[in-house]
């Protein structure tokens, strides 16, 4: 559809022409067009009959922009019907045809002008319809067509225009005066999305201490990981701290870090982030016991590459605003490589003598175990030494009584306990050690697993060990 703005009839000017094919003109068509003065898309229907030179007078709501006070104002469209042939031939009429109906007020029937009768809409007695000349057609503008795309057509409530002659004389448009009957429309608006407001950067005094309470609550979860002595104990103590992280990691998130600092913070709290991730891994090694305690755990976490980028952004931190000399990060370990710390093999940890009994230990095994001997009714070892693997140890002087034996291996012994690849279990047959004057027990082990072997073993929960 074109629409041009403009256009006369008898030197007098319309507000909008709206150009119709001779199709639509005869069969009646809705159109969008674009209003004045800022080209608003509406819907307006032309009824059937309408013809070249017509006028459609359409009430419009109008806000004047200097009081904001809305009215409506009427718009004056004008139709254009250039030459394409006649309008569909009129259906027969007269003896043996039907009626056509009764005329319509405001517009004969397609082809039937009545008789003795001014038609509204139609050159009347002593007029002469002629053309009207118009300034070449446009298509809409950009604004009316994003505005198209965006609300779609205008709604139109209850339409029933009857279009009238645009006359020389000044004629009355408003509603429900002479031969003009005027109809509202409505166009559909949208709502107005509102930026929300940026909060101010806070400034260096208050940033650093936002840093500080951060690096407080991260190094008392840090500080629980470290001081973890069992692997349940690490799983338990990795998931708070990775809470912690994902907490502060929020709270930073929100800040609006001064602007000298603004990427430098940026950076900070993307790699905080990963280090959440990090302790999940180190959680699944605790729960593996491939770490199992605090130390071989922060050792772990030290390494990741989660704590590596963090290392990155707090010293970019630090050195954006040479000035503040922004400080953060102290809960994170430096980077620590893995022990492999050992006793030599038969070192007592634990003995209590007193007897004549003797317990032989072969650790035919490559890791190193502990073999602990706990006397039924008791939680303590009287008798725990260090074995080596691939070594043999001899424990004499045992005093008499009824033992259980305890096995714990693993890697790295810090002094109490093995901190990486450990396992827990006891032999399941209990060990009786008698003295008399002529004869004492003597108990030979060998710790690897053989086929035909004569002692079966089981796990033992870390945190029910004896030692």
């Amino acid at each position: 559809m074109d629409v041009n703005t403009g256009g006369s009839f008898a030197d007098r000017p319309a507000d909008v022409v709206v150009e119709l094919s001779a199709a639509e003109a005869a069969s009646g068509v809705a159109k969008t067009i674009a209003m004045p003065p800022d080209g608003s898309p509406v819907m307006i229907y032309f009824p059937p009959g309408a013809q070249d030179g017509m006028v459609q007078n359409v009430d419009l709501p109008w806000v004047d922009p200097a009081t904001g006070v809305t009215s409506t104002r009427t718009v004056s469209v004008a139709i254009r019907v250039p030459p394409a042939g006649p309008f569909p031939p009129a259906p027969p009429y007269g003896p043996g045809y039907p009626s056509p109906g009764p005329a319509q007020p405001g517009y004969a029937p397609p082809g039937y002008p009545q008789p003795g009768q001014a038609q509204p809409g139609y050159a009347q007695p002593g007029y002469v319809q002629s053309g009207f000349a118009s300034p070449p057609p446009r298509r809409f503008g950009t604004r009316a067509r994003v505005v198209a795309g965006a609300v779609g057509v205008a709604l139109v409530a209850g339409i029933c225009l009857v279009p009238t002659l645009f006359r020389e004389s000044d004629a009355d448009t408003t509603s429900g005066t002479g031969d003009t009957t005027t109809t509202s429309t409505t166009t559909a608006t949208q709502p107005t999305e509102t930026a929300a407001p940026t909060a101010a950067p806070l400034d260096p005094a208050d940033f650093q201490a936002s840093l500080d309470e951060a690096n407080k609550q991260l190094s008392a979860a840090v500080g629980k990981l470290r001081s973890a002595t069992s692997p349940r104990a690490v799983s338990s103590a990795a998931d708070a701290l990775a809470q912690t992280v994902s907490t502060q990691t929020s709270t930073l998130s929100a800040l609006t870090a001064p602007e000298s600092v603004s990427a430098a913070h940026r950076d900070l709290v993307s790699a905080l982030s990963a280090l959440e991730s990090d302790l999940s891994e180190v959680s699944s090694a605790a729960d593996s016991r491939s770490v199992c305690t605090g130390g071989s755990a922060s050792a772990a976490l030290s390494r990741a590459g989660g704590a590596a980028d963090l290392r990155s952004a707090i010293t970019a931190l630090g050195a954006a605003d040479p000035a503040a000399k922004y400080r953060f990060g102290s809960f994170l370990p430096a980077a620590t490589k893995d022990q492999n710390r050992r006793k030599a093999n038969g070192s007592y940890l634990t003995r209590t003598t007193g007897g004549s009994g003797e317990l032989k230990v072969d650790n035919g095994n490559n890791v190193d175990t502990v073999i602990n001997l706990v006397k039924n009714g008791s939680k303590k070892p009287a008798v725990s030494v260090y074995i080596r693997g691939q070594k043999k140890v001899t424990t004499g002087r045992i005093k008499d009584g009824t033992y259980q034996v305890f096995m714990s291996s693993g890697a790295d012994w810090d002094g109490k306990r093995f901190t990486r690849n450990c396992q827990f279990s006891k032999f399941d047959s209990s060990f009786k050690f008698t003295t008399t004057s002529r004869q004492y027990t003597i108990w030979e082990l060998s710790l690897k697993v053989r086929l035909g072997g004569n002692a079966s073993s089981s796990d033992v929960d870390p945190d029910s060990f004896p030692s």
